[in-house]
């Protein structure tokens, strides 16, 4: 028996797989892993910026910066008191008027807000102990001072409305919502613009707040949440601002930082929160990544019919 025609072993399954690729297809097949490959890193693990435009009636902050300063040239400062029998004409019952002539506050970092909207004054309430004043402390502006000190701007967490029920004075009145999303890839290849991938309304009466679920790729944005489980609140860039046409409510824009985050909307009538973010097949309807990527196979793809059709064969 010659060394020609004497039986050769058995190839094992690497082996036969690479002399099939390597008769002719491999760069074809190669391409297709490739494009696989680009797919998968463009609609996983996405990051989310979440933006909220609303007019509303209330809005409810805690501060997540370092110390921030407001304007509140014109406020009357009421401060509680446990003097039953005090009463003050702009402040009511139980509260008396604290520093007069002083107009900028400073709020700490942790410090709760609550801020209301009514015909006929803008209040800030400091829920939580400040510099300077006790816990449910009240600022109260007029409409004009209000738009005169200009805007309300803060770092931090954000409540948007409230929950409307029989009574409710600060539900939310109208607004929007965009969910912009990065995949890994474009987390990868900077600059990468995201792409709006769910945009809404929000109705009258709901209670909105962005939340995050921290992961190995995207924290929640603060040091106080770091390795914990979530989900948390996102932190938020917010401002809040005044119409000059003496419009009902005030205006509240907010911007998430870049996370895993999703909305929770609150409203009556049902049990839990409804947990709103984007489907993954919301999220490759709207990847320009997607789209870019299937220009370029339908460009590549003629050129590798052939190895196809010669496999065939």
């Amino acid at each position: 028996m010659t060394e020609d025609t004497a039986p050769r072993p058995p190839l094992g399954p690497i082996r036969r797989i690479v002399r099939r690729m390597a008769g002719g297809n491999l760069a074809a097949h190669l391409m297709l892993s490739i494009m696989v490959v680009l797919t998968v890193l463009i609609l996983t693990t996405p990051t989310r910026t979440i933006q909220l435009q609303a007019r509303t009636l209330s809005a409810q902050v805690q501060v997540m910066s370092e110390p921030l300063e407001w304007n509140l040239d014109g406020a009357v400062v009421c401060v509680p008191s446990l003097d039953r029998n005090a009463k003050d004409d702009t402040c009511g019952e139980m509260a008396v008027e604290h520093d007069p002539g002083r107009s900028d506050y400073e709020w700490l970092r942790g410090q709760h807000l609550l801020v209301d909207w009514s015909p006929d004054a803008l209040r800030i309430t400091a829920l939580t102990e400040g510099k300077g004043f006790p816990a449910d402390t009240y600022f109260l502006l007029s409409h004009e001072d209000a738009r005169r000190n200009g805007a309300l701007a803060f770092v931090g967490h954000m409540t948007l409305g409230q929950e409307i029920g029989a009574g409710a004075t600060g539900y939310v009145l109208e607004g929007t919502y965009a969910i912009y999303e990065k995949g890994l890839l474009a987390r990868l290849v900077p600059p990468w613009s995201p792409d709006i991938t769910r945009e809404g309304k929000i109705r009258r009466g709901d209670q909105i707040r962005i939340l995050c679920q921290p992961g190995w790729f995207s924290d929640c944005g603060d040091a106080e949440t770091a390795n914990q489980p979530g989900p948390h609140p996102n932190q938020v860039f917010g401002s809040i601002t005044m119409d000059d046409d003496d419009e009902i409510g005030m205006n509240v824009v907010v911007l998430g930082v870049d996370a895993d985050s999703f909305l929770e909307i609150a409203y009556l009538g049902r049990s839990e929160p409804l947990l709103v973010r984007s489907s993954w097949f919301q999220r490759a309807a709207a990847s320009s990544g997607l789209i870019a990527l299937s220009l370029l196979f339908s460009l590549i793809a003629p050129l590798l019919l052939p190895y196809f059709d010669k496999r065939r064969r």
